[in-house]
């Protein structure tokens, strides 16, 4: 695995179908409008493939640690967006983003940070049930979780989830590792299997 681009805050240095993506989002989410004029939206880019798991969840919490310190200072409007570049089909994009975001929102909803994933041409609907634009690369999103805004899908889909960013206090700085592994981590990737033994999905789901 490695980058294909650093840190932009044009989606079009990416793939140019990640322009009329963001728009829609935009359109969509009343607090990326504000974020994207500001530049304190940005993109990243990593060629993965299946396989590169563990990799690619260093890469997620390498952004997330990040995006907590861009907040200290730009405030709650920051994100990062980590689009993955190699996978050829929805299903091994699926497969390659699943379980490092599950991860990623275990570790980090006590502090706030919301992880959303989505892969290559997937077919969605917001909140009013209106189709939304499918994305041309599949990619994570990090923002910092809204409770009123992000409860009813939270609920829907990950409960647990929702409970934590629900009761989560603001972000204090902790040692995400530390709290949920009793220890402090420098490698993330040689701790992806603890953290799937730690998190492990509830029997009637799979990550999502």
């Amino acid at each position: 695995m490695h980058c294909a681009v650093s840190t932009t805050t044009d989606p079009a240095e990416i793939h140019p179908g990640l322009v009329a993506h963001q728009q829609d989002m935009i359109d969509r989410c009343p607090y990326l409008a504000p974020s994207v004029e500001r530049g304190l939206t940005t993109w990243s880019a990593y060629q993965a493939v299946p396989g590169e798991q563990a990799a690619l969840f260093a890469v997620l919490v390498e952004h997330a640690e990040a995006l907590r310190a861009d907040r200290r200072t730009a405030g709650t409007l920051a994100c990062r967006n980590i689009a993955v570049l190699g996978p050829t089909s929805q299903d091994q994009a699926r497969r390659l983003l699943q379980w490092p975001a599950w991860l990623a929102r275990n570790l980090y909803a006590p502090v706030r940070l919301m992880v959303g994933r989505f892969w290559r041409d997937v077919e969605l609907t917001d909140s009013k049930g209106e189709a939304m634009l499918p994305p041309p690369v599949s990619f994570f999103s990090l923002r910092t979780a809204i409770p009123s805004r992000d409860g009813l899908f939270l609920a829907e889909k990950v409960p647990r989830i929702m409970d934590v960013v629900a009761h989560a206090p603001p972000d204090d700085g902790r040692d995400v590792f530390h709290a949920a592994l009793g220890h402090s981590v420098t490698d993330p990737s040689a701790m992806y299997h603890v953290l799937k033994e730690r998190f492990p999905v509830p029997a009637t789901s799979t990550p999502r």
